[in-house]
């Protein structure tokens, strides 16, 4: 099937630290960590975001380039500075953030693509909330809805905007809602809800509208569940070195076994478990090979092997 995956949100210059020195550097952003593997892993993909012409900017940008990843929906930022994220690792390579906000002179006038039926949105993270922005978001998730695509929710909610819950609450329900599937971690669905009782959780997401539920929860097993059906899936234990990206790689693989799959807007009115077990699946061997560097998505080297491993994971669950 010839369909776009777009994604919308923030381009972010990651500063890792380990034992409070800095080790490495690295573009990142939920959304971008996402596309760079799914273009890694040959699919089509554009972003939609703001950026800064400044150094850290130009240094992003090169890097989105080079990824082969559409830039043409980018707006541009005259003057400010560009967003940075330290990531402190500690002893169990667990990342704690520390975020700086992007400084600019005005809001962003975006130029949104054309989303036809089947073609995938990605959306999320902060973005997906900002009051300043959401006005445009909210027109263009609703014109994506009316054309059938398949969209793709991941709250990445982080405890720096727990102060401003209850104005971007409203938002976050609004955007599972309108999601074909949303996926969240543990501590997301904690943050947002306020609660530690998953059943709260699940009934929550269930009464804000969700049709498709995804949670992970680290080491933990992934739940799945329509409200109807419920699947657990175990994580397979693996070295760790960053779990910085693991969330972003397991969305990613998501939509890279909905694109195998070869999945239509119409088939997640009723998806079969084999179909979900390869989804997961997927999106689980991804996850595990980011967390093994310091990169925030699949390296280059691993591209062919992790697409024959999938290839053949998906043959042996179909059958």
């Amino acid at each position: 099937m010839n369909r776009k995956i777009t994604g919308i949100g923030e381009v972010v210059y990651d500063i890792i630290f380990k034992q409070n020195k800095p080790i490495e550097a690295k573009a990142g952003g939920s959304i971008l960590n996402m596309l760079v593997n799914l273009r890694r892993l040959n699919l089509p993909v554009s972003l939609i975001a703001d950026m800064v012409d400044d150094t850290v900017g130009k240094i992003l940008h090169s890097f989105i380039q080079e990824n082969g990843i559409d830039t043409q929906y980018i707006y541009w930022h005259g003057k400010g500075r560009s967003r940075l994220a330290l990531a402190f690792l500690d002893e169990h390579n667990e990342a704690e953030y520390l975020f700086y906000k992007m400084q600019n002179e005005k809001l962003p006038v975006f130029t949104f693509p054309q989303i036809n039926e089947n073609d995938i949105l990605i959306f999320g993270s902060y973005y997906a909330i900002k009051p300043s922005i959401r006005p445009m978001l909210d027109s263009y998730l609703e014109q994506c809805k009316n054309n059938r695509a398949i969209l793709m929710y991941d709250p990445n909610f982080r405890k720096s905007h727990r102060n401003m819950l209850s104005e971007v609450l409203p938002f976050i329900k609004k955007n599972i809602a309108i999601a074909t599937i949303t996926k969240g971690s543990f501590e997301d669905f904690e943050l947002i809800f306020e609660t530690l009782d998953l059943q709260t959780i699940i009934q929550r997401c269930y009464e804000s509208g969700c049709k498709h539920l995804i949670i992970t929860n680290g080491k933990e097993p992934v739940l799945y569940t329509n409200f109807k059906d419920l699947y657990y899936y175990s994580v397979v234990p693996g070295k760790i070195i960053s779990t910085i990206g693991a969330g972003d790689a397991f969305m990613s693989g998501l939509v890279y076994s909905i694109c195998l799959q070869n999945l239509k807007h119409n088939d997640f009115e009723h998806l079969e478990k084999w179909t979900i077990d390869k989804m997961i699946a997927t999106g689980l061997e991804l996850s595990c090979r980011v967390c093994q560097s310091y990169e925030n998505y699949i390296s280059i080297d691993e591209m062919q092997d992790f697409e024959k491993t999938i290839l053949d994971l998906h043959v042996k669950l179909q059958s």
